[in-house]
Formats: structure tokens, C-alpha cells, sequence
């Protein structure tokens, strides 16, 4: 579950096994990026991503985060990965 998988973010090592778990090197790659951008650690970036998600999301994001999860047999990694990959892009734009 996604409560699990965020409990355990901020464990050395466990951020980067976590997406690497997930299959997705490059939004690993991504993170890591964002994350030293903001000179965070990788867990750190990934911790502040979804609390800032969970604060900030309108209705929209909520329905479509439903709906990839419903489309998963993996729905905390595919949730954690969405949020991740809005965050990513979010770090690039006020980067640029």
C-alpha cells in the first residue's frame, strides 16, 4: 500500500529501491534530478512531492490518481510513480 511504501521514504536506500522496484529507472533518473536541484535526498524529494500533492491536488488530479490506481495490480507503486512524474515536471518548470 501507498501509506507503506511512504512510511518507509525516509530509510537510506529505500526511495531509489522502491522505484527501482517499480520498473522505472528513468523516473529514478527524474527524481534523483529534482531532487539535487532542490539539494534534497532522493526520499526527501519524494516525502515533500506527495505531501504536497495530497495538499494541493484539486478534484481532477484526485480522479485520475483513482484511475490509475483502479488500472493497477501494483496501486501504491503506480500512485507514488504518478505523483513522482507531476513532480518532476513541476521541479523543471520553476527550474527553467
Amino acid at each position: 500500500m501507498l501509506s507503506d511504501i511512504i512510511s518507509r521514504l525516509d530509510d537510506p536506500g529505500v526511495a531509489e529501491t522502491t522505484l527501482i522496484e517499480a520498473g522505472d529507472l528513468a523516473l529514478l533518473a527524474d527524481v534523483q534530478d529534482a531532487a539535487g536541484r532542490l539539494d534534497l535526498e532522493t526520499g526527501e524529494f519524494m516525502l515533500l512531492a506527495v505531501r504536497r500533492f495530497m495538499e494541493r491536488a484539486d478534484d481532477d488530479a484526485w480522479v485520475q490518481l483513482v484511475g490509475v490506481m483502479g488500472r493497477s495490480e501494483t496501486p501504491g507503486l503506480v500512485v507514488l510513480s504518478t505523483i513522482l512524474k507531476r513532480a518532476v515536471v513541476d521541479v523543471r518548470e520553476a527550474v527553467a
